[in-house]
């Protein structure tokens, strides 16, 4: 499932990142817009990390939520 929502970035969204990132390498990135690239990213695999909670805390209580009806 966390594949799945991966995987929703279209071919469109893909070749935007590979522009982005041939002109982050064609430029000189300085030492902040490399921190802030890296808060953006780590900011997104938290995001993911808490969908997969959520997820994962769906399918516990489905089976449950069943039961008490």
């Amino acid at each position: 499932m966390l594949v799945a929502v991966l995987n929703t970035c279209t071919k469109e969204e893909l070749e935007e990142s590979d522009e982005e990132l041939a002109l982050m390498i064609s430029h000189q990135v300085t030492p902040e817009d490399s921190a802030e690239r890296r808060k953006v990213i780590k900011n997104k695999i938290m995001a993911v990390g808490r969908m997969a909670r959520v997820f994962a805390l769906l399918r516990y209580v489905s089976p449950l939520s069943s039961t008490l009806s």
